[in-house]
Parts: structure tokens; sequence; C-alpha cells
């Protein structure tokens, strides 16, 4: 008798702690997309910097775009024309790692839809001033009406960068006013802004 009743006492604590299917479906996804300019379409040619649209996810293409040894990235419909398109970090920077062609964007999806909407972005910028070199996240807010920067977390100062990332990306990037000017998140001074 004594068995039983832990047995139940047990499964009724499994129960309590463990996610239902819903509580999982409701939950935020990631996927990802690679950034390369050679599956990118050349929009602009300038001496300061090129720009491109580039494949992203289904009616989410890619802006991306060098100048004044910089990049700026938008998303969404007419990615151009949003306010991300003009945002970028104060130092030097890349999405490109030296010596490499390729960029992950991580794509924080709405739960409980059909279809892949999303409602964020984490992408990793390498920055670089005064010979300091550093890697900063930026998460971005995307809809279907505009994208922006929301915040900045410094990947080298923080150990769970991903984490405060994703949470902010997840809770606070759905309802920003992209009015607003983005804020750093979590330890800073390790990477230059």
């Amino acid at each position: 008798m004594r068995s039983k009743s832990a047995a139940l006492l047990l499964a009724g604590l499994v129960a309590t702690l463990a996610p239902t299917n819903a509580a999982l479906a409701n939950q935020p996804k990631s996927l990802y997309t690679t950034l390369e300019i050679k599956t990118c379409k050349l929009l602009r040619r300038h001496p300061d910097g090129n720009s491109w649209i580039c494949p992203g996810l289904p009616g989410y293409p890619v802006y991306l775009a060098h100048g004044d040894l910089r990049t700026f990235v938008s998303y969404g419909p007419a990615p151009e024309r949003r306010r991300a398109a003009k945002q970028t970090l104060a130092a030097f920077n890349a999405i490109h790692k030296a010596g490499r062609n390729r960029a992950t964007i991580e794509w924080r999806i709405a739960p409980g839809r059909g279809k892949a909407i999303p409602r964020a972005t984490i992408l990793r910028y390498f920055t670089s001033r005064d010979g300091k070199r550093g890697e900063v996240l930026v998460v971005s807010k995307v809809d279907a009406r505009e994208a922006c920067h929301v915040a900045y977390v410094d990947a080298l100062a923080n150990r769970d960068a991903i984490a405060i990332a994703r949470r902010l990306a997840d809770e606070v990037a759905p309802r920003f006013d992209c009015s607003l000017s983005p804020k750093m998140e979590g330890l800073a001074g390790r990477s230059p802004l």
C-alpha cells in the first residue's frame, strides 16, 4: 500500500512539473537562416558600400548593406525601407567573422501559428574600435510592418548572452516601440559598441 501511495505521489509530482504539450506548443521557437552575399541580389553599388536583398524566411527577405566600415541589416517586406536598414553600432562592425563569408540569423518565431511568423531576430556583430575587438548580439524586432534594433548584448561580457538575447526577443521585442532607441542589456564593457 505504501509503495502504491508513493507511486501515485511521484506520478502527480511528475505531472505537475512536466510541461504539457500545450505549454510546449506555446513556447517561442527558433529557426535559423544563413546570410551569404553570394546568395543575395545586388540592389545598389556604391563606392562607400553596396546593398543587397538576401533570402530569409518566406515573406521576410533580409536587407544587407555595408558603408563606412559598418553593417546594416533589416528584415521583412521591403526591408530596405524599415528603420533597421539605417541602424548599426557606432563601432566599426561586420556580421561576418574575419575570413568567413557566412553569418547565421536566429529568427524567434511566435508560438501556436501554422506557419513561421517571426517576431524578432538575433544576429552577432563583430566589432572593433581602437584596436579592441568584441562581439555583440543585436536583437531586432521583426513584424509585417516594422523592423528595428531593440537591444544589444555584449557576448563577451555575458556568459549567458544568448539566453539574455532570446528573453529580450521573446518578451521585449514584440511590444517594442521602434521610435525608441535600443538599450544595452546585461553586463557591458568587453565589446566596443
